[in-house]
């Protein structure tokens, strides 16, 4: 009896290592594993519609070619916050299309161009300046001018 528990045991240790090494396998030696063995992955660029702020978390709705993706950032959060606002376009690397995400790394962030309003057109109602010749009248030929204060002289 006592053999048959170690046999029972050792095939059900054998199948859960057999089932669980693929997927700890490629999360952990990935960075190890030639380039040929890696997985794929492809950039996804899309708008920020949505972002929101919890206190461990940052959760970002981002509206790509292929659908949309809710991005749930729990590393970097702060600076993550700070870098990416709404309506920017950000370029997150995944293994595919997802509807969500976890940490995704980020690739490259394009801040949206404020839109400056264009200047009004001047008002017909306020007055036109005075140019420097209605401002300052040189005196006619022939003729001195009585104040000789320099403060009153024309800048030339």
């Amino acid at each position: 009896m006592k053999s048959l528990i170690v046999y029972v045991t050792l095939f059900l240790f054998g199948v859960g290592f057999g089932l669980g090494a693929p997927f700890l396998a490629s999360r952990y030696a990935q960075p190890y594993l030639p380039q040929f063995f890696q997985e794929t992955v492809h950039p996804l660029t899309g708008t920020v519609t949505h972002k929101e702020r919890e206190q461990d978390r940052l959760l970002m709705t981002v509206t790509t070619q292929d659908g949309t993706i809710l991005a749930t950032f729990r590393k970097q959060v702060p600076e993550i916050d700070l870098l990416v606002e709404e309506q920017d376009s950000v370029t997150l690397n995944v293994k595919q299309y997802e509807p969500f995400v976890t940490d995704p790394p980020v690739l490259k962030v394009n801040k949206q161009t404020p839109q400056v309003p264009a200047p009004a057109p001047p008002s017909s109602m306020e007055p036109e300046p005075l140019s420097d010749s209605q401002l300052n009248p040189s005196p006619a030929s022939g003729e001195t001018s009585e104040n000789t204060d320099p403060s009153h002289l024309p800048l030339n």
